[in-house]
């Protein structure tokens, strides 16, 4: 049985961004699923095995806010990383215990995103193994 790469969805609404961390991610080995809103993340989690989310906040359809107790409800467990302009956002995901695994604030540092990527793909790993 073949073993599936570590799968990203990646939820930016921004194109030139969704097309750098697709290339970026990609690059490192990753299979990523793009997508532009909150909206596209519930329907593909309805549809695809994803290991990790990676979500901006500010988003058309659907903002991160309203997305992700919907996605805990019914992924408990899945890994979430957001990403956004605003730094003052990090407390704000903090209080309202969503349970993030990390906070990158924009421009994200494309090294520090993949080496937390990294680690969160390594603890995943060690789980399923």
């Amino acid at each position: 049985m073949e073993k599936r790469p570590f799968t990203i969805l990646l939820a930016e609404d921004e194109s030139a961004s969704r097309f750098l961390y697709t290339e970026v991610l990609e690059e490192a080995g990753f299979r990523v699923i793009p997508v532009e809103n909150g909206l596209q993340v519930l329907g593909t989690l309805e549809d695809e095995p994803v290991d990790l989310l990676l979500t901006d906040i500010k988003m058309p359809d659907m903002h991160a806010m309203e997305m992700i107790p919907l996605v805990r409800a019914e992924h408990p467990n899945l890994p979430i990383l957001v990403a956004s302009a605003f730094k003052g956002m990090e407390d704000d995901f903090a209080l309202k215990g969503f349970n993030i695994s990390g906070f990158f604030v924009k421009p994200v540092n494309m090294e520090g995103l993949k080496k937390k990527i990294g680690e969160i793909a390594v603890a995943f790993a060690a789980t399923a193994a």
